[in-house]
């Protein structure tokens, strides 16, 4: 297992050839944080509010962050049961996302998008939603606010602590 400091987005695709499962990987720059329902917007086409979006080279976090309490930029962040993405995840990988974070295991078609697209999906830690809020340095909805905590969120992370769990190559730390 090694350690990597990745930045977001990706300047340089080649870092993730050298990622294995396993390896720890410490994100900083911005993520898009959002799940299931900005998932259903974008696979029925309603994506008038994200078109102005970059998601080239970008990391995804499956994520709905609770309101902030006072003195704190995000409530609780902990990730959302990744497996309920899996039938929208093509539809993101098109759009050019690289990294994606969230919890649990994921399905064998996951695991070839992720070799077909050279993409990766990191678990966090799950249950720690108020451990996590400490990375975030900042947090802005960016689309589709009327989804209230499942809108379509940018935080800007420093060091957000992810494990690869699927790698380019197809390898994944289940059996």
């Amino acid at each position: 297992m090694k350690e990597y400091d990745i930045e977001i987005p990706l300047k340089n695709i080649e870092v993730l050839s050298k990622l294995r499962i396993r390896d720890k990987i410490y994100l900083t720059g911005e993520i898009f944080v959002f799940r299931d329902q900005v998932h259903k917007k974008i696979a029925n086409s309603e994506i008038d509010q994200i078109t102005k979006i970059n998601f080239y080279n970008s990391a995804i976090y499956y994520c709905a962050a609770t309101q902030a309490k006072e003195g704190f930029i995000i409530g609780s962040c902990g990730p959302t049961s990744a497996y309920r993405m899996d039938k929208y995840t093509e539809d993101i990988l098109k759009l050019g996302v690289k990294i994606m974070v969230g919890k649990g295991y994921r399905g064998q078609e996951v695991v070839s998008l992720c070799k077909k697209y050279k993409s990766i999906y990191c678990i966090t830690y799950g249950g720690c939603g108020a451990f996590l809020n400490r990375f975030v340095e900042e947090a802005k909805i960016l689309a589709y606010p009327e989804l209230s905590t499942e809108a379509l969120y940018m935080f800007k992370v420093k060091d957000f602590p992810c494990i690869v769990s699927v790698d380019i190559y197809g390898g994944k730390i289940w059996r």
